[in-house]
C-alpha cells in the first residue's frame, strides 16, 4: 500500500522535470487549480444535500411529534394497524 509520503515523493519527481518549462508548469498549475475548485464545488453539493435532507427530516420529526401531541390532547385519533393495512390492501 502506498503512503501519503510516497505519493507525494511521486508527485514531486513527476512534476521536477516540468519546473524548467514555464509553459508547462502554468498547465500544471492550471490542472491543480481546476482539480482544488472541482473538489470544493462538489463538497459544497454534497453540503448541500444532507442540509436538505436533515432539513426533511427535521421537518418530518416536527410533523410527527405535533400529531402525537394532538392525539395525546384528544384533537386526533389515529388510525389501527389492522385498519391500515386493511386500506393499503384494498388499493
Amino acid at each position: 500500500m502506498t503512503t501519503t509520503m510516497e505519493l507525494r515523493a511521486e508527485l514531486f519527481q513527476s512534476i521536477n522535470p516540468l519546473l524548467d518549462n514555464e509553459n508547462l508548469l502554468r498547465e500544471v498549475i492550471n490542472f491543480v487549480k481546476s482539480l482544488t475548485l472541482r473538489r470544493k464545488e462538489k463538497a459544497a453539493v454534497e453540503f448541500e444535500a444532507q442540509h436538505d435532507i436533515d432539513e426533511e427530516i427535521e421537518k418530518k420529526l416536527r410533523q410527527a411529534f405535533g400529531e402525537l401531541k394532538d392525539y395525546k390532547d384528544g384533537k386526533i385519533d389515529f388510525q389501527s394497524a389492522e385498519d391500515f393495512l386493511k386500506e393499503w390492501e384494498d388499493e
